[in-house]
């Protein structure tokens, strides 16, 4: 029987910016992205449109720096201390891991309540703080493994977290109730993200599952594992894994695939159908552009890549209408 692949969909280039030494790059908790330099305490700003909005040097003793921001605030912290600041990088408070309770350092992330969530690896603890004063407002017990993921939701109704173990990972959601730290599990593996609506999430896994869940019930509305996307382009050898994973809109789903001996030692960009898992087309980047990795935006439609080799920034538009209804040909896949 034949088979048909997804066709190739070429993206439209909206902004690009080279930073050279670009370290991390962290979508930030309203429009926008943050990102740290390899060589020195410095965050930059930038808007939705990838315009450097602002360049603020940190108060820290070293360049290995976690960082998360929001319209008014940037939290940035090292091995020993955690530093608040306003977006003009003036300080609104600063303290050592230790005094927090803990002195192997944290993951820590700002939501769009001004909540400040921080997950202390030594103690095992997750703490809620308010992100402009620095007073604590609740903590848990949360044991597991050192390192955590934190994911923004949309509608800020719950922010995800993921403890992340090389054989098993642990997901769940967390917010504020009366002042009180409320956790609720979810089932599929490492949280990737939420769709735009903030009505569903992403979840991988590491030996190469992917599913699509129901964030009010945990319900999965669709699941596929990475060797059963139908309508996939032909590789010369199977996927390994799925690098990266995001809703690009609430129908289709963007996913770096790392997989050897792709044209230019790329990544593999395809888009999925958000009901079905079943992809819609291989994203095709300008010859001039490699692939990259990829990063989420707050506007539908639209996804950043990071070149690693010439520290470039890109900020991509989809420009053609790419939904759940079949293309002609592959409605069999689907």
């Amino acid at each position: 029987m034949q088979r048909f692949y997804a066709a190739a969909m070429q993206p439209r280039l909206v902004n690009e910016v080279r930073l050279p030494g670009i370290r991390q790059v962290t979508q930030a908790t309203g429009p926008g992205w943050v990102v740290t330099e390899r060589d020195s305490v410095t965050v930059n700003l930038f808007d939705q449109e990838l315009r450097r909005v602002a360049r603020l040097a940190v108060p820290l003793d070293g360049p290995q720096m976690k960082v998360s921001a929001t319209r008014r605030l940037v939290a940035a912290g090292d091995e020993q201390q955690i530093v608040v600041l306003d977006r003009d990088g003036a300080i609104r408070w600063r303290s050592t891991w230790q005094r927090l309770g803990d002195s192997a350092g944290a993951d820590f992330h700002l939501d769009g309540d001004g909540t400040l969530w921080i997950r202390l690896a030594g103690t095992g603890e997750l703490v809620a703080l308010h992100g402009a004063r620095g007073t604590e407002i609740h903590r848990i017990p949360l044991p597991g493994p050192e390192a955590a993921w934190f994911v923004h939701s949309p509608r800020n109704a719950w922010t995800g977290l993921t403890l992340l173990d090389p054989d098993r990972s642990d997901a769940m959601l967390i917010r504020l109730d009366a002042e009180h730290i409320v956790s609720r599990p979810l089932a599929g593996g490492d949280l990737a993200g939420f769709s735009p609506a903030g009505g569903r999430c992403l979840t991988l896994t590491t030996d190469g599952f992917l599913s699509v869940r129901d964030v009010a019930s945990d319900a999965a509305i669709a699941e596929r594992h990475l060797e059963d996307l139908r309508g996939a382009p032909h590789w010369p050898v199977s996927p390994r894994y799925v690098d990266h994973a995001l809703f690009l809109t609430e129908d289709l789903i963007l996913i770096a695939v790392n997989t050897a001996d792709l044209p230019n030692d790329a990544e593999g960009h395809l888009l999925l159908s958000a009901l079905s898992l079943g992809c819609r087309s291989e994203v095709r980047y300008p010859r001039h552009h490699g692939s990259g990795s990829v990063h989420p935006a707050h506007q539908p439609g639209r996804w950043l890549t990071r070149q690693h080799e010439d520290d470039q920034l890109r900020l991509w538009q989809l420009d053609v209408r790419l939904d759940d209804e079949p293309l002609p040909g592959q409605l069999a896949l689907l």
